[in-house]
């Protein structure tokens, strides 16, 4: 198993709501604090506004499109 990035491990990059935000992280996506399941976007980089958006855009427009 890989060793935890230490940054990752800080409770201060981590919300009551399990949302993840370290600037200094290149990782725009990181596995979840309780490694138990699935990975969550690292709010802090730089591409995390773009691709929620991205995200968004396809949640709502694929449906409508094939339907």
């Amino acid at each position: 198993m890989p060793t935890p990035d230490p940054r990752q491990s800080d409770p201060a990059n981590w919300s009551a709501f399990g949302i993840y935000s370290c600037k200094s992280d290149p990782r725009l996506v990181v596995p979840k604090r309780r490694r138990a399941f699935g990975w969550t976007i690292n709010v802090g980089h730089r591409l995390a506004v773009p691709t929620l958006a991205a995200i968004l855009v396809s949640a709502i427009a694929l449906p409508r499109l094939l339907g």
